[in-house]
């Protein structure tokens, strides 16, 4: 057994040697302190480095899933646009085309500040289909009012029901025998003695400020006029009372008879006339405010495509000179929002971090024209990076979109719209986490120590040498 601890002994690469043996001097211990310094500096900064999160950039093509659909995210605020005929279409390079989205799609008065003046907004007259009476033998038709008559009408009758309208307007040209029908039955069964109720017609064309006095932006627009005015107020929110049902004469006069008994009496809603199986209202509140902010979201295919905003509504006409489409853009992004877990570890993975509008170019920007009939079109280049953190924390992973935007505002002969154009990337950028292995901290730890002590010992023996040379020089013992 000693023979085996002597054999193993002569192995020993560490042979010690006696203190009585050694020398400790200044200089080494200088050196020592030096060297220990700089261990402690190089294994912190190591350590930074092995704990440093590191990324791996790759471009490949789209991985996304056939059939795969995009959400767009959006609130954007119209000035000038009403929510009773501000539309979204969607359209796509598929030739897919959705018309009036408002499932989705949330309408909020504003006024011309941009500031809310209502409730939301949601109408759904994509499938409406209001019916007209076909055409008959000429009547002998009412002048229009002007503005003076108009008053004086007002303040003659209890109730005044007023058609706004535009000659050139084909739903107005469709109403006019029926409506000059319908005035003179209503004359006839409620005379002027009775004073309760009266049918009226304006031209918009020739009245032009009587009609933007009373935010008309649609023909034909049906008002119900009580005691001088059409307002009413629905939870502190002022609102037009208006006509929407069927333009027939048998349902404007179950409307008429509808009115008729509650002359002299506030504003109120009436729902539908009696017998009538349409379930839209006959009489309902217009807004009043002449702007409208639309927000919510669309589901789209990942091809390029476009959302328009423009003015529509079945059954109306407008008058596009005058349309005025400025808006303000208050957010408008690609995908899902990423939770704060999420938006941190996508800040440290990002290659080039997160700007304030990483993933909103359009955020905050206002678009204005001062004159009418122009259209805005905004065109989107939108990328996809794939954030893949490491296998530990696969919750993590997150498609991120970003894009680029270049708008610009031309006037058109046709109809004047917000035009937000969006084209998808075919390359998506893949971004995974890539941290080292622990050997490396390890072997680069080890080669610190050692590497320092080395060059350490090495500095020290020059200085020990160097000291004893010069010593032997002050004594003369050098020849």
């Amino acid at each position: 057994m000693a023979r085996v601890l002597q054999k193993l002994r002569s192995v020993d690469f560490y042979r010690k040697i006696p203190n009585d043996l050694t020398e400790a001097t200044l200089a080494g211990a200088g050196i020592s302190l030096v060297a220990a310094f700089t261990i402690v500096v190089l294994l912190t900064a190591e350590l930074s480095s092995f704990l440093a999160i590191e990324t791996k950039e790759e471009l490949i093509v789209d991985r996304s899933a056939h059939g795969d659909l995009l959400r767009i995210n959006f609130n954007i605020s119209f000035p000038s646009l009403s929510c009773e005929f501000a539309t979204l279409d969607v359209s796509d390079a598929l030739g897919t085309k959705r018309m009036n989205l408002t499932k989705t799609i949330r309408k909020l008065p504003i006024d011309e500040d941009g500031q809310r003046a209502g409730y939301y907004v949601h109408d759904d007259l994509s499938n409406v289909d209001i019916k007209y009476d076909e055409p008959s033998v000429s009547q002998d038709f009412a002048l229009p009012l002007s503005k003076d008559s108009f008053k004086a009408t007002l303040e003659a009758y209890s109730i005044v029901v007023v058609n706004f309208y535009a000659p050139w307007c084909p739903w107005c040209q469709r109403l006019e025998p029926t409506w000059e029908a319908v005035t003179q039955e209503v004359h006839t069964k409620y005379p002027d003695a009775d004073g309760r109720i009266r049918f009226a017609k304006v031209d918009c064309t020739t009245e032009v400020d009587l009609c933007r006095e009373h935010q008309i932006t649609g023909f034909p627009s049906i008002r119900v006029f009580r005691s001088g005015h059409d307002e009413v107020n629905v939870h502190g929110v002022k609102e037009h009372e208006s006509y929407r049902g069927d333009r027939t004469q048998a349902s404007l006069l179950a409307f008429a008879d509808n009115l008729a008994p509650s002359a002299g009496q506030p504003h109120h809603y009436i729902r539908q006339a009696p017998h009538s199986n349409r379930p839209l209202p006959q009489a309902a509140s217009a807004l009043r405010t002449s702007g409208c902010a639309l927000s919510g979201f669309v589901l789209v295919k990942k091809v390029p495509g476009a959302l328009h905003f423009l003015a529509k509504s079945p059954g109306h006409s407008f008058d596009y000179q005058a349309m005025n489409m400025s808006h303000v853009v208050n957010y408008l992004y690609f995908g899902n929002k990423p939770s704060p877990r999420r938006h941190q570890s996508l800040a440290k993975l990002h290659p080039a971090g997160l700007s304030d509008d990483w993933a909103d170019k359009l955020a905050g920007q206002d678009f204005f024209s001062r004159a009418a009939k122009a259209t805005f079109e905004h065109y989107m280049q939108v990328v996809l990076t794939t954030i893949e953190p490491s296998k530990h924390r696969p919750e993590l992973s997150y498609d991120a979109y970003e894009y680029t935007v270049h708008s610009h505002t031309y006037d058109t002969a046709d109809i004047p719209a917000a035009k937000f154009t969006y084209d998808l990337s075919p390359i998506q950028i893949l971004v995974s986490e890539k941290r080292r292995a622990w050997y490396h901290f390890v072997t680069t730890t080890c080669a610190i120590i050692g590497g320092v002590f080395t060059v350490a010992g090495i500095v020290d023996g020059l200085v020990h040498t160097g000291a004893r040379f010069a010593k032997k020089v002050e004594l003369g013992k050098h020849t």
